[in-house]
């Protein structure tokens, strides 16, 4: 079960960055993880 949760948040994660233009999956995970508290939540529209 906890397998399923990791993958949909992974899946979560690449689509998202997909979604807002990143076709380098692995650069676009690096260009989030340079404001690790901001970026990310900015591109789930939560922040």
């Amino acid at each position: 079960m906890t397998f399923r949760v990791v993958a949909t948040l992974r899946n979560l994660a690449i689509n998202t960055l997909r979604q807002h233009g990143h076709c380098n999956i692995a650069a676009g995970l690096r260009h989030a993880s340079y404001e690790p508290f901001g970026r990310p939540l900015d591109l789930l529209g939560i922040a």
